[in-house]
């Protein structure tokens, strides 16, 4: 960095920072995103208390760099668990030596599960020098084939679904209603399988499943009435959740950059429910 710059201080995002962060994230490579898109990253979208949008690099004259963090908790494992999702990191050329400074106050949280499911080929050789796990190098791409349902119910109604969600789950699905994204139950007697997803190019993408065995049971079976459910051609849904089952008519996308993780929690535990694949989501 030219020591003739101003020097620039890390400090705790707030909305109104925005319309200084915006030329940064249009400089990101999804330039699909409109500017009332990349605002839902500076959203309190859920009524969170203390919330942040993440953090800056800010000189005092104007806004250098941004790293997002959208935070979560979780009663699903054995006991309360706070996530964050970091979302975009950018920096301005002339700063990138201090891109480090943004990511330090999301480290120094001792006891928060960090994920990064969109990383850049940079951000991904960072965070995995810094000791985050890979959670997914692919997600496989599934097909309709029309097959007998049996037992096995597909509950799209919203009233029904809530319903049959546990209070963790109710909650998600509440936090969720007034977003792009389309939410279902799966139902086998007295199993129930909660689904979040979101919908982009003519494909549903499964970004949590709540109940990973009645799923990875009956994934074939409600296939074709998932997608005609929610109006889509094909279904896609990480590795991990489906635990390297094999189905015909199903093929594997590879990632860019694996999705990652860091904390001690089994992976199947860390969804993208609360992530920038929601927040960003565009048909």
């Amino acid at each position: 960095m030219d020591t003739h710059l101003p020097k620039a201080k890390v400090r705790a995002a707030v909305a109104e920072d925005f319309e200084q962060v915006y030329p940064l994230l249009r400089k990101l490579n999804d330039t699909r995103f409109t500017q009332a898109i990349w605002k839902r990253l500076f959203s309190n979208l859920w009524d969170q208390e203390s919330w942040s949008p993440g953090y800056v690099l800010d000189t005092g004259e104007k806004i250098v760099g941004f790293l997002g963090g959208l935070y979560s908790e979780s009663s699903d494992t054995d006991q309360d668990q706070k996530f964050c999702n970091l979302t975009a990191w950018i920096v301005d050329e002339e700063y990138r030596s201090s891109s480090m400074m943004l990511l330090m106050p999301f480290l120094r949280q001792k006891d928060l599960v960090l994920n990064s499911l969109t990383s850049s080929p940079e951000a991904y050789a960072v965070y995995k020098r810094l000791g985050f796990k890979d959670l997914d190098t692919a997600a496989r791409v599934i097909y309709p084939l029309p097959s007998f349902m049996g037992t096995v119910e597909l509950i799209s109604e919203p009233a029904e679904i809530r319903k049959l969600l546990s209070k963790n789950e109710r909650e998600c699905f509440d936090a969720h209603s007034g977003l792009d994204v389309w939410q279902c139950a799966i139902k086998k007697q007295d199993r129930v399988c909660y689904l979040l997803g979101t919908r982009r190019l003519g494909r549903g993408h499964i970004h949590r499943v709540g109940n990973l065995e009645l799923f990875r049971e009956t994934i074939s079976q409600i296939r074709w009435r998932l997608c005609m459910s929610i109006d889509v051609k094909g279904l896609q849904v990480d590795e991990r959740f489906l635990a390297g089952k094999k189905m015909v008519l199903s093929r594997l996308k590879y990632f860019a950059q694996p999705k990652q993780y860091r904390g001690k929690i089994p992976v199947e535990k860390v969804n993208a429910s609360y992530s920038e694949l929601i927040v960003l989501a565009t048909p």
